[in-house]
């Protein structure tokens, strides 16, 4: 699975067959220089050799013209042992697309203006998608009517009817820019909405989880919409765990992206937190114990993260890199610790949000429920969404190789053919 194109293979043209691995080299080269660009300046992508092995070039010849076409070194290998998590990703992008070396049809090798042809082509589609995001990031919201106020929320795609929409349930302080990427890989097949969630602003009242289920449901109300496909990132299965219980028949599927259900009456300390989880917590209990402490305490999450030190080993270095956020989410990622209020108002409701306990219901969950965790995420603990698949009756877990906490933002054409996929056997 990769965020390139999806080709349409032709016998003997060297360049199509090649499609997925172009693809899955490519975004991961962009995903990787994003973080770090001169990664690939000084470490080699190391690939399978089986996954460079074609009828009219050895895996050498392959590995160079892609390398040239890349601007990186490719390096073949037979044993894997010194992969990295970078190299693995790519791997892993390619044979799930569908590479298939050593076709039986005769093939001949790629010319360099084919695969140069190729990578034009991927960077247009990025620069295009990315033209998407930014409009619908840019359109007036839609707004409706909720108790203590009016709600803006984002939508895209075409209302149809009778088609539930995907409802993509946002965390807890932040706002709706990591969504613009998925929103658009979305949206020409499917009614996509979501909002900043309410409660942390200046001046307004505090939200518990069941006033955010309200807003759901006024969402879904000004949408005309009977039922929905839920989305839940981070902080968000809770509050769609409060919705489904409430209205179980207006849910069609689950999916809890880089969810967390981290309950604080776990007298036993047996949840497996994350470091960042943790130190939230002290975080959150020392500002709403004593408010005038937030100006200090909020710098300790508002800091520029250590540089990744060169002395590490390779696949320390690769791990470290791939668990970096997108550098463009810098302010976004701190909005609930913009200024001393915010952060307060945020404090309440994390604590109020961990004192529930969002999996009590589980067994009751009759829908398909799919969780997604990441391989790096360093935000909400993969194990803790791991065990929490377990819990419900229809449910499994999917782990994204070498994926972040923001996923929807990094890797939107992935997880979106991940989520049209869940949708299209839940409605099965």
């Amino acid at each position: 699975m990769t965020d390139g194109a999806i080709h349409t293979r032709a016998a003997g043209d060297g360049a199509a067959l090649l499609r997925p691995l172009l693809d899955a080299v490519h975004d991961t080269a962009a995903e990787v220089r994003a973080r770090c660009p001169d990664y690939f300046e000084h470490r080699p992508l190391r690939l399978p050799a089986h996954l460079l092995a074609h009828h009219g070039a050895t895996p050498a010849v392959l590995a160079q013209l892609i390398g040239d076409t890349y601007e990186l070194t490719v390096e073949p290998v037979t044993d894997t042992a010194d992969c990295t998590s970078v190299d693995r990703l790519a791997a892993a992008r390619a044979q799930h697309a569908g590479t298939t070396p050593g076709d039986s049809d005769p093939q001949r090798a790629p010319r360099p203006g084919e695969l140069a042809a190729v990578a034009r082509e991927q960077s247009e589609l990025r620069r295009a998608a990315e033209r998407d995001a930014a409009r619908i990031g840019a359109a007036a919201p839609s707004r409706v009517g909720v108790l203590g106020g009016v709600l803006p929320y984002t939508a895209a795609g075409v209302r149809e009817e009778g088609e539930p929409p995907v409802v993509l349930v946002n965390a807890l302080g932040m706002g709706t820019t990591l969504w613009h990427p998925l929103m658009a890989a979305l949206a020409p097949t499917h009614r996509v909405l979501t909002w900043a969630p309410r409660g942390t602003a200046a001046g307004t009242r505090p939200m518990r989880l069941r006033d955010q289920a309200d807003d759901l449901a006024a969402v879904l109300a000004a949408e005309g919409a009977m039922d929905c496909h839920l989305v839940c990132w981070c902080s968000g299965p809770k509050t769609a765990m409060e919705f489904g219980r409430r209205r179980p028949g207006s849910v069609r599927s689950m999916v809890f992206l880089h969810g967390s259900f981290r309950h604080t009456g776990d007298p036993a300390g047996l949840e497996p937190d994350t470091p960042y989880e943790r130190n939230l917590e002290e975080l959150c209990r020392a500002v709403v114990a004593r408010p005038a402490l937030a100006a200090r305490l909020r710098t300790m999450f508002t800091g520029q993260p250590a540089a990744i030190s060169e002395d590490l080993t390779a696949h320390r270095f690769a791990d470290e890199v791939l668990a970096l956020p997108a550098p463009a989410l810098g302010a976004e990622l701190l909005r609930p610790f913009s200024d001393d209020a915010v952060l307060v108002a945020y404090a309440r409701q994390l604590l109020d949000y961990w004192a529930y306990d969002g999996l009590a219901h589980a067994a009751d969950v009759q829908v398909p429920v799919l969780c997604v965790s990441g391989e790096f995420d360093r935000i909400a603990s993969p194990e803790r969404l791991a065990l929490a698949a377990d819990r419900f009756p229809n449910a499994r877990h999917e782990r994204l190789a070498g994926a972040t906490h923001h996923s929807m933002y990094d890797r939107p054409r992935e997880v979106a053919r991940l989520l049209t996929d869940f949708f299209g056997r839940a409605q099965l």
